[in-house]
């Protein structure tokens, strides 16, 4: 055999299976009511014939063969209707309902130009509902262009996202694998006569907290890290406040005593006078607090300074004359005078 020859047959074999599968798929599909042969009703009916008889005697997955063979030759509602009939009876509970969700809109087209089919999108649509309890429904939302979505292990077709899905009850697996390349997956627990509705969009990662706001530096006291010299200083503060509010009350109250003196006359004080009394007495007891407060301040910071003193200070204050510090109360003054 020349390679020429050989050449030949090769196309021609070639040729021959392209148009075989290209019949082989165009019969698969079933001719439409109105397209439908002679000869394609004639298999249609002779299938259909053969399928109820298996079917009558209980011989389910030889009719549900015929059936399809019937369907395949002509689409009729009607097979169809046998055909997810015949997947209840084998068992095939969610292919039935998947079919009989198909037979609806298809036998309603059919039924615009032939009443007779109006039937079987009313059987289609009962024995449907009537699987619901025997099974779940899944729901998966959330997949995008590109993504591909399995249910059960089983692919999606894209015009199913969104819809019910049907699945038998128990443990389900609900895959997306995105554009990307990342995979996710969901563990369902089915229960029967349930619906499931599974977002499947990836989870929204919370962006991080911004770091908080630096707050300009404050100054802070913080009491509990003073040492003695610290507390002298506050103590000899208060007791210098202490002595300054004694001499201006006292000096306060003498004015008041000395007005008191000039308008009372032979025992015999004006109108206004007791007033007067009241807030010299005010003002006497004011800087009697004032120089108590004085004294005891004056007294603890001198106290804290001597202790909180280093040994070397305290070596030289030794050699050095005594602190003497004298307080002296006038008539009208306060003086406060003293050797360190």
């Amino acid at each position: 055999m020349t390679g020429r020859r050989a050449l030949r047959i090769v196309r021609t074999w070639s040729l021959g299976a392209a148009l075989m599968a290209a019949s082989s798929v165009c019969f698969a599909q079933g001719a439409s009511l109105d397209s439908a042969t002679d000869a394609q009703k004639k298999a249609a009916q002779k299938a259909f014939i053969k399928g109820a008889s298996a079917a009558g005697k209980g011989k389910h997955e030889e009719a549900l063969a015929s059936f399809k063979e019937s369907y395949d030759a002509v689409a009729s509602p009607n097979s169809h209707l046998m055909y997810a009939r015949e997947l209840v009876a084998v068992g095939r509970l969610t292919e039935a309902y998947e079919e009989f969700e198909k037979i609806v809109p298809e036998a309603e087209a059919a039924a615009a130009t032939d009443e007779k089919y109006r039937q079987a999108a009313e059987a289609a649509r009962k024995e449907m509902t009537d699987l619901e309890p025997k099974i779940a429904l899944v729901t998966v939302t959330g997949a995008g262009e590109g993504d591909i979505v399995r249910v059960g292990g089983r692919e999606l077709a894209k015009e199913r996202w969104g819809k019910p899905v049907p699945v038998m009850p128990g443990s389900v697996k609900v895959e997306l694998v995105s554009s990307d390349g990342k995979e996710r997956a969901k563990e369902l627990d089915a229960q029967a006569g349930g619906r499931l509705d599974v977002d499947m969009a990836p989870e929204v990662v919370a962006p991080p907290l911004a770091a908080p706001e630096e707050k300009p530096d404050t100054v802070s006291t913080d009491s509990s890290k003073w040492d003695k010299r610290t507390w002298a200083y506050v103590a000899g503060g208060v007791g210098a406040a202490g002595i300054v509010t004694f001499g201006v009350f006292g000096l306060m109250s003498n004015s008041k005593h000395s007005k008191l003196e000039d308008d009372c006359k032979n025992g015999i004080c004006p109108k206004g006078a007791e007033d007067d009394r009241d807030t010299g007495q005010t003002y006497q007891t004011v800087a009697n607090v004032g120089l108590v407060v004085g004294i005891v301040g004056l007294g603890a910071g001198t106290a804290l300074y001597l202790m909180s003193e280093p040994k070397t200070e305290k070596q030289a204050r030794r050699q050095a004359p005594k602190p003497r510090v004298d307080v002296a109360v006038g008539h009208q003054s306060v003086t406060v005078f003293g050797t360190f």
